[in-house]
């Protein structure tokens, strides 16, 4: 019986399908299909038997990994939501992995689903979704595969750097991609911002797997900052970004159509672009001296612009 927490893993379907169509197949054959290593597959298989699948392998000469004669896959084990969930699960993964068409179309006949793609989620920007594809192919395959890349890499400070990195990880956090690895110009896990990466090349090198027991958790508090209150008014010409922008407790409706806005955002430069990208459509009213910084900058554009 397969448990709900083992079933959200797309991967352990895929091996069940393939085992179920082809009757036996090597460890190898596995990896190389789903594109992990051989292993990731025996812990897959180990998974698979804990969870109640008779899944089992044999040695030598037509050996391999299969599943016991009869098997079939009881779909009645998940709730019509938990269906829905599984299918949405695994259709947001097609931003980074378009092999998952298939199994979702064989799924979706499994649940009896055929409308199984009511949403799409692409993480592409505008206009350069075959760029993005093809970086995030590169470095799945790099991940996959554990080979270690070359990157042309724009940091904070603006200074560019070439890094020569063991790529580990890829996590998607703020509205930005981050790729998460062991920088060797460091000599520590570093996180990259994807959007910075300029170029990105192979080494045609390999590394081993021991960096993976060692990756640091993401932190789970916001680093620390100095923070400002502010105070903002904004015309009804900027709703929609308004809305956008800021949560819903922090937005106050004016009667003449203008909105509230107060927000504690960390206390530097940024915050004097970002004020200034709302250009006229914005009174700062607290804290004052924001606002003197805010006018002086913006005479300091008005006057190189001038010149």
């Amino acid at each position: 019986m397969i448990g709900v927490k083992v079933i959200k893993n797309y991967r352990l379907f895929q091996i069940i399908y393939l085992l179920l169509e082809k009757g036996t197949m090597t460890a190898p054959q596995l990896s190389h299909v789903l594109e992990v290593s051989v292993r990731t597959i025996y812990r897959d298989v180990e998974t698979l038997s804990m969870a109640g699948v008779p899944i089992y392998t044999s040695a030598g000469k037509g050996g391999g990994i299969s599943l016991l004669p009869g098997y079939t896959f009881d779909k009645m084990l998940l709730s019509d939501d938990e269906q829905n969930e599984l299918l949405f699960a695994i259709q947001s993964l097609k931003v980074t992995d378009r092999n998952v068409d298939a199994l979702l179309q064989k799924l979706g006949t499994t649940f009896q689903k055929p409308r199984h793609n009511w949403i799409e989620v692409d993480f592409s920007r505008w206009g350069m979704r075959e760029m993005d594809t093809a970086r995030f192919e590169m470095l799945k395959t790099a991940i996959i595969g554990r080979q270690m890349l070359n990157l042309t890499y724009c940091g904070v400070s603006g200074a560019t750097t070439n890094r020569i990195i063991c790529p580990l990880k890829l996590i998607y956090k703020d509205k930005h991609w981050y790729l998460q690895a062991f920088c060797r110009k460091a000599d520590d896990f570093r996180f990259f911002k994807v959007g910075r990466i300029i170029e990105m090349s192979g080494t045609g090198d390999t590394f081993s797997d021991e960096y993976e027991d060692e990756i640091p958790p993401i932190e789970v508090e916001a680093p620390y900052f100095s923070a400002v209150h502010l105070k903002l008014r904004m015309t009804d010409r900027l709703a929609f970004r308004v809305y956008d922008e800021f949560d819903r407790p922090l937005i106050t409706s004016q009667p003449d159509g203008s909105f509230m806005v107060e927000v504690d955002f960390p206390m530097d430069s940024w915050v004097i672009s970002y004020l200034l990208s709302f250009g006229t459509e914005i009174d700062v009213l607290e804290p004052p001296e924001l606002r003197n910084e805010l006018s002086k900058y913006a005479q300091k554009i008005a006057d190189h612009h001038k010149t």
